[in-house]
């Protein structure tokens, strides 16, 4: 018993630390170029933003914090295989991650309560439970089309409009 609590506790640090090191990632020089490669890799293209070089540490450090994920389930399972994910626990998550919102961690951690919650809630209708779920899907997207709490703000907002002073407005004469 004392194993399993000290997973617990170990992966609530591991979460926590996850979400910080995203939070400050995203106010980082790097973290805006995701966003503005998110929001229109045209724009950023244009901006000299190098979107190869972007896209793949996008892909690294999301690729590290599956690893760490990964190991951890290992180590709480003591095995692995391919009948350890079957497609309901793929389309769950990908379910999760979008009804959640892009780019909202709490509104990931709300939709995978709400849809683990409610998948067991349907338990006793198990050949109706793919239904439901797909047409709750179908009405999330349809009401809530960026995700349960889909927020685009940018990590980065001029709050108010600065006043320049006259001494550095110079008047251009050719």
């Amino acid at each position: 018993m004392h194993r399993i609590i000290f997973m617990y506790y170990l992966i609530l640090v591991l979460a926590l630390f996850v979400n910080f090191v995203t939070t400050r990632l995203r106010r980082l020089p790097i973290g805006r170029a995701w966003e503005a490669l998110r929001e229109d890799e045209i724009a950023c293209r244009s901006l000299g933003i190098n979107t190869v070089t972007t896209k793949l540490t996008a892909f690294a450090i999301g690729a590290m914090f599956g690893g760490f994920a990964g190991s951890f389930f290992a180590t709480r399972q003591g095995f692995i295989s391919p009948e350890s994910f079957t497609f309901q626990e793929s389309a769950l998550v990908l379910a999760i991650v979008v009804l959640g919102g892009l780019g909202s961690q709490i509104g990931v951690a709300v939709a995978a309560v709400v849809l683990i919650g409610s998948s067991e809630f349907f338990r006793d209708l198990q050949e109706y439970r793919m239904l439901i779920f797909g047409v709750s899907m179908v009405a999330i997207m349809v009401w809530r089309p960026r995700g349960i709490i889909g927020s685009r703000t940018p990590s980065i907002v001029i709050d108010e409009a600065r006043p320049i002073s006259a001494d550095l407005v110079k008047e251009g004469r050719a």
